[in-house]
């Protein structure tokens, strides 16, 4: 009976909804959650790192363990459920050390789970796009979850419906179908060892610097941004809904990127994230008028971010040929999680000796240089990849 159900829409459906709730349950309000145990700035941050610094250990572990079981459904159902309740440990523990811990290991395993996920869904019978859709209105419930829970009920019952959340993703992963094993080709195996053949390309290396530096800025930025709402007046459940709104921006992006994303350079793109990225942060860093913070946070802070995911995989595969795009794709994404892991410990120190709205300023600063940088950035603009 169960198997006549095997690979529905629904089951895909609680998979992507739930696991980004997860996230942006775990995560969205983190640092305000993070404060009212009296963490201070610069240990708040450290532990905020701890999920990149984790996930250069647990994301490919994840993917061995995946491809040596041959279960990779049962695998990360079994990590969401550790998830879960390594996030309610996390909430009852005081100490930096085990924070830090707890959360690099909790964090961690999401960041683990999501390029399986990813899988899945581009090897399922249904569009990719209808599927990740989901995910998005996930992530915007969960923000707002999140944020009404710290205002209204004791911050244990948010880690508490993480917990949940993780087993309802985990029971969603029992009706999906496993997604297809990727097939190993001999050379590409062979060049995705070679990392010299990247050395070769210098505009290859200048967009890894520049994707450390605007993923370091942009995370930093969502650690902050619910602290900066807060110093405002603004109480936690708001938040959460500002939250909730500024993600449900994403969509018409997602959904639309093929009218626009191949339109374009990726020197252009790069130009027009980094653009937004500027905009905002020198709002946060001189505005004091409430409504007009939010408002940026709103209509900019997604935009500018859910536009870099994509630029990534644009430049790469117009940078690299496409039997290293896999390899390629991997040293952008650590060159990702680098960043964030150098922002958010240089963000703590920082907020901590002067004010978080000049930390903003070396934010805008760092947005600046970006934009500086794609003067010497060289890549071509012939591969279609959103079509």
């Amino acid at each position: 009976m169960f198997k006549r159900f095997q690979g529905n829409y629904i089951f895909y459906v609680i998979v992507f909804f739930f696991f980004f709730f997860c996230m942006a349950a775990f995560s969205s309000v983190l640092s305000v959650y993070l404060i009212s145990i009296d963490i201070g700035m610069a240990d708040m941050s450290r532990i905020v790192s701890a999920s990149a610094i984790f996930a250069f250990a647990t994301v490919p572990l994840t993917g061995y363990i995946c491809d040596l079981t041959k279960k990779p459904r049962l695998v990360t159902a079994i990590m969401m459920v550790v998830m879960g309740i390594g996030a309610v440990l996390f909430s009852f523990s005081r100490k930096v050390g085990l924070l830090f811990l707890l959360n690099g290991i909790s964090f961690s395993m999401i960041s683990a789970v999501q390029p399986v996920l990813e899988r899945l869904a581009g090897s399922s019978r249904y569009r990719y796009g209808v599927l990740r859709v989901w995910g998005t209105i996930g992530y915007a419930v969960g923000a707002q979850s999140a944020g009404l829970i710290l205002q209204k009920l004791p911050a244990r019952w948010l880690f508490i419906i993480v917990l949940a959340g993780g087993v309802l993703t985990a029971i969603g992963l029992t009706g999906a179908d496993d997604p297809i094993p990727e097939e190993k080709d001999p050379a590409e195996e062979e060049q995705r060892v070679s990392f010299k053949a990247f050395l070769k390309k210098p505009a290859f290396l200048l967009f890894c610097f520049m994707t450390v530096l605007f993923w370091g800025a942009s995370g930093a930025n969502m650690t902050y941004v619910p602290v900066l709402l807060q110093d405002m007046g603004i109480t936690t459940d708001r938040i959460g809904t500002i939250i909730f709104f500024s993600t449900l921006v994403e969509i018409p992006l997602i959904v639309f990127s093929n009218r626009f994303m191949d339109r374009f350079s990726g020197k252009k793109l790069v130009v027009f994230a980094a653009g937004l990225s500027l905009v905002e942060f020198l709002v946060y860093s001189q505005v004091r008028l409430v409504w007009v913070v939010v408002l940026i946070v709103i209509l900019v802070k997604a935009i500018a971010t859910t536009t870099y995911v994509m630029i990534i995989l644009k430049v790469v595969r117009n940078l690299v040929e496409d039997e290293m795009t896999t390899t390629g794709m991997s040293l952008v994404n650590t060159a990702s999680s680098l960043g964030m892991i150098i922002m958010q410990n240089v963000g703590g120190i920082v907020v901590e000796a002067t004010s978080l709205r000049s930390f903003y300023l070396i934010l805008a600063a760092i947005m600046a240089l970006i934009i500086l940088l794609t003067t010497f950035l060289k890549v071509d603009n012939n591969k279609k990849v959103f079509e």
